[in-house]
């Protein structure tokens, strides 16, 4: 392949996201500025950047910083300082008339009495599994009985991961689904919950500029960068990559694109090639909508109900006031599973979601809405994915081919995650 030139760098990075930019961050804090990071796109920020339209500023869907640990904490305030404000989640399960606080599994004095009554029957009969569960259909079986599994737990998730729930693994579960005792499960349909349940139970987020003003705080920090820079050919043997046909030559390739993206880009390879293309991620549409009146703040409604189209609603003006040019108005975030048409007619489907939902009364007007789309949105995790991506990460890792990220690891996590994962990865590389 013809190049103009050969630049050389000790570390290329792909991808300018929240992880590709804590890494480069990193890097520059511990004295090693020689490195590279390349951006496809024309701007910074992958799925955390923040877009300003028509007066409003809304993220790809919901995107919170949940901090659990010192080193993600002192990353977040030291960047943003100020410009942090902390929130108690407020979020909901709307199904069959009923409003659940979330988790569901730990508020059953909000079912109907008999939906309360079935799901403490199936908990009474449930038995200690003498085996661990091989899915994630068992594992919530196991876990929460029929009742509660068929009241959210199966129309919910089919919904989102858009498949069978005996397909799944349930490798991911860890934090993102709380499992608390059965005893506080039963608890719970005579007393609310005193303990808040899930990683989620309280969270940051910027008090202006949207989750892209984290983005923009690493980018005053990184010196080493370009945009409009895809990635054509990566040779990992010569440790080689093109980037609009000049070449590249680095020791250490840190990729924080998704899995199946950085394979393909190899030379050689086909046994990686082919393990790639079984991986596979369901893809989400995001519907943003303003209305012309205030709503009561809420963080965010889980819809399980086959009616509605949208797996989940956020009010974006709710926990970010600033998102909206006017306070009399609200701005919402509608996450749907898939790729639907972002037609007219699908957009009626969603208001009519809405006002069954109560979200939405027949007299408000809509102000704006726009769409996005994120294509590997959550990774599948099933059998196929158990067996090829921690061997597919081993071996590039022998090849000096570091993963990091969401998706550079093809996992399910969170931005806390990929900037602690980015930190510790610059350090073994420094």
């Amino acid at each position: 392949m013809a190049t103009s030139k050969t630049t050389h760098v000790q570390t290329l990075i792909l991808g300018g996201g929240i992880t590709g930019l804590t890494t480069a961050y990193a890097l520059e804090k511990q004295g090693q500025a020689n490195y590279l990071l390349v951006e496809a796109k024309g701007h910074l920020g992958g799925l955390c950047a923040t877009t300003f339209l028509n007066g409003y500023h809304f993220d790809y869907g919901g995107h919170f910083l949940h901090l659990h640990t010192p080193l993600g904490q002192t990353l977040v305030k030291e960047l943003l300082a100020t410009n942090l404000t902390q929130h108690k989640r407020h979020a909901f399960i709307y199904t069959n008339g009923m409003r659940v606080p979330f988790p569901f599994q730990t508020n059953l004095w909000a079912l109907h009495p008999e939906l309360r009554a079935l799901c403490l029957e199936e908990l009474e009969t449930l038995q200690d599994a003498p085996q661990p569960p091989r899915h994630f259909e068992q594992w919530c079986l196991q876990s929460f009985g029929r009742g509660l599994y068929e009241a959210f737990f199966r129309p919910y998730n089919e919904k989102l991961w858009g498949r069978p729930l005996a397909e799944l693994t349930c490798e991911w579960c860890g934090p993102f689904v709380p499992a608390p005792h059965r005893r506080e499960i039963v608890q719970s349909a005579t007393q609310k919950p005193t303990t808040p349940q899930g990683y989620n139970d309280t969270f940051y987020y910027p008090k202006k500029g949207g989750c892209g003003a984290l983005i923009e705080a690493l980018a005053q920090h990184v010196h080493h960068v370009r945009t409009h820079a895809p990635v054509t050919q990566i040779n990992l043997k010569t440790k080689t990559a093109w980037v609009n046909n000049e070449k590249i030559k680095f020791e250490n390739l840190v990729s924080t694109i998704p899995l199946p993206q950085l394979v393909n880009l190899l030379q050689g390879h086909d046994d990686f090639k082919q393990q790639a293309l079984q991986l596979e991620a369901q893809p989400v549409t995001v519907y943003h909508l303003a209305i012309a009146r205030s709503v009561e703040p809420f963080s965010w409604i889980y819809c399980p109900d086959a009616a509605q189209p949208f797996y989940r609603v956020g009010l974006t003006s709710g926990f970010a006031p600033t998102s909206v040019p006017d306070p009399n108005t609200a701005l919402f975030y509608i996450e749907l599973s898939g790729l639907p048409p972002t037609t007219p007619q699908t957009e009626q489907h969603i208001w009519d979601g809405l006002y069954q939902k109560g979200l939405v009364t027949n007299d408000d007007v809509k102000l704006f809405s726009t769409w996005q789309t994120i294509p590997y949105a959550y990774v599948i995790f099933n059998q196929k994915r158990a067996e090829i991506v921690p061997a597919l990460l081993t071996a590039l890792e022998k090849e000096n081919c570091f993963c990091a990220g969401r998706y550079g690891r093809w996992e399910y996590s969170f931005m806390e995650r990929s900037l602690t994962q980015a930190w510790e990865l610059a350090q073994r590389l420094a």
